[in-house]
């Protein structure tokens, strides 16, 4: 890559062959009849919103799942005819927002509801609504309680709203199969119930990743794949789900120096080196989404060699130990992903951090470029210091 195309020395390598391998493996493993709501919120998991929702929408992909307003706002711009739903809260002061962008909220109060009704017959229009269902989560949610059919009611006489779907979350389908089970029975329970008083609800969906890859049965209408779709599985095991990560985090080498023994790297003198050693330092930090609990913890790749980080990582710089292999000031080093024989994964790196694939994956800052790949080689370079 001519660094010249960039306006950093570091950037995340982002592989849409694999995201396009990934889908379609989801695809081959959920029943016929049930679509796909593709999340993409925060940012698609940190691998940059527009172009992922791009490339699913190629593959067929209709339906998108966000956090936020402005998420969704931020695929409208681009695509008038997809389906997009707000998995989360919505603040009353953003509806009419909501409404006018054809953006479905999950609305789980009575008095939301009638806002949102009051709203929308004002500026005569239709809201859509999906109706989140407290199953076991305990987050978000209408909960089967004695106001439950009364707030169903609610739903069901306001003229300015329509129902798209109801939804529900797993708490550990990677983990807990009775919970699951129990979950599952209660969210098909709660969803008759609001049939029975009248409501269509023409996408029922409950299955997250973990779900996708473990209950089969529980996929419905419609599945929600997060974390499966971007590569990882967080260390679950399953025949038919060859999934790849389609992230890698790079950065080119930004000083080479010999350090003598005994002397102390970086901030708080946490490290000591215990002979002479060549030491790289790497134009990355925890502003990008190396975080600062890797300090002294993680290696990268060096030309095919595992180099250990040493000292605390800074801001937007970190050093690397790199005596024993061969570099200079234009090798590409590899912070995740593979390079040769060696590979750190994405799951090791989120693990040595204490935290998961999906977590860790939204750390990569919005200030380094991305690089996306497709049929092999650079498809598009994103860099939102370049747009200035």
């Amino acid at each position: 890559m001519k660094n010249k195309e960039l306006t950093r020395s570091c950037f995340l390598e982002v592989d849409l062959d694999k995201l396009i391998d990934n889908i379609r493996t989801i695809k081959r493993n959920i029943s016929l009849n049930s679509s796909i709501i593709a999340v993409v919120k925060a940012n698609a998991y940190g691998f940059g919103i527009k172009k992922i929702v791009d490339t699913l929408i190629l593959e067929g992909i209709d339906y998108f799942a966000v956090a936020t307003l402005q998420e969704a706002l931020e695929i409208r711009k681009y695509h008038s005819d997809i389906k997009i739903m707000i998995l989360g809260y919505t603040d009353r002061n953003l509806f009419k927002k909501a409404i006018e962008n054809r953006v479905e909220l999950s609305i789980y109060t009575k008095d939301d509801v009638l806002n949102l009704e009051k709203i929308a017959s004002e500026i005569n229009s239709t809201a859509q609504i999906n109706i989140p269902l407290e199953t076991g989560m305990n987050r978000i949610g209408f909960v089967e309680d004695d106001k439950f059919i009364e707030n169903m009611e609610t739903i069901k006489n306001s003229k300015n709203i329509e129902v798209s779907g109801a939804f529900s979350h797993f708490a550990a389908a990677d983990t807990d199969p009775c919970y699951t089970r129990k979950q599952f029975d209660k969210f098909i329970r709660m969803t008759r119930i609001i049939e029975n008083i009248g409501i269509e609800i023409p996408y029922k969906h409950i299955s997250n990743s973990m779900a996708i890859m473990n209950f089969k049965e529980f996929n419905l209408d419609a599945v929600r794949p997060g974390i499966i779709m971007y590569g990882s599985s967080e260390g679950l095991k399953k025949e038919g789900f060859d999934l790849k990560y389609i992230g890698s985090l790079k950065a080119k080498i930004s000083n080479i120096k010999t350090i003598k023994k005994d002397e102390k790297v970086s901030y708080g003198l946490t490290y000591t080196c215990d002979r002479d050693s060549k030491v790289a330092t790497l134009p990355i930090g925890y502003a990008d989404g190396v975080v600062r609990i890797l300090s002294n913890k993680i290696d990268v790749i060096v030309n095919g060699k595992r180099c250990p980080v040493i000292g605390r990582i800074c801001m937007d710089q970190m050093m690397v130990d790199v005596t024993d292999v061969d570099c200079d000031m234009d090798t590409i080093c590899t912070i995740i992903g593979r390079d040769g024989d060696e590979e750190i994964t994405i799951e090791e790196v989120a693990g040595l951090a204490g935290e998961i694939a999906t977590s860790y994956s939204t750390h990569f800052s919005s200030r380094i470029p991305r690089v996306y790949i497709k049929n092999g080689q650079i498809d598009e370079i994103y860099d939102e210091i370049g747009l200035l």
